[in-house]
């Protein structure tokens, strides 16, 4: 991966919360927060396609293999400008009636 050590470390981040929201069976992926967060904001500038190629790049995916939490992939958006994430997130999973203990209960479940 090319690019900037913030953008290597908020491209870990989307592919460490993308491991957690298919890990947790949620109805929605990474690119819909991002759309969520940004594309209002960014108007005609908005583009997602960057984070299809996530799941191509070999140094991004390796972050899988790091120790990683809930917490650290909410500090390191927030670290690197990129709170709106976390906010959009936040409100995704309240309008669904999740809180931290049923997130928690359902990732036992599906073990």
């Amino acid at each position: 991966m090319s690019g900037s050590e913030s953008e290597r470390e908020v491209a870990k981040a989307f592919v460490q919360l993308g491991f957690y929201l298919k890990a947790l069976n949620m109805p929605f992926t990474v690119k819909d927060i991002y759309r969520r967060a940004y594309k209002e904001r960014l108007g005609n500038a908005y583009s997602d396609d960057w984070i299809d190629c996530l799941t191509d790049d070999p140094e991004v995916q390796e972050c899988l293999e790091e120790p990683f939490t809930v917490y650290s992939v909410a500090k390191t958006l927030k670290e690197y400008g990129h709170a709106p994430i976390n906010y959009a997130l936040y409100r995704m999973i309240r309008r669904l009636d999740i809180y931290y203990s049923h997130a928690y209960v359902i990732s036992i479940a599906q073990e």
